[in-house]
């Protein structure tokens, strides 16, 4: 003779404190890139790029664009965003 169970079962996985997170959207989440841009330093890490190499916020010393650069500046160089490099690169042909 089989006894009755009395406990249920669901399909549902019961939530917890990182599921409601991650259930959020990124903007309610995550800083935008223009806050993070402006309150960052100068040769700030910011991340890496596809190579893994780190990323360093700087502004361009030719027209001041914001750019990232795979290596921290020491300050006795100029840097420049890719749209200012290239031109200088072309130019010198």
């Amino acid at each position: 003779m089989l006894d009755d169970d009395k406990t249920t079962t669901t399909d549902e996985p019961a939530a917890d404190a990182a599921d409601e997170a991650a259930a959020q959207p990124a903007a309610d989440v995550e800083p935008k890139a223009e806050e993070v841009a402006k309150d960052a330093p100068a040769a700030q890490s910011e991340g890496t790029d596809q190579q893994g190499r780190t990323l360093y916020n700087v502004k361009c010393s030719n027209c001041g664009k914001d750019t990232q650069v795979p290596f921290q500046p020491s300050g006795d160089r100029p840097v420049y965003c890719r749209d200012c490099y290239m031109q200088k690169k072309n130019s010198q042909g």
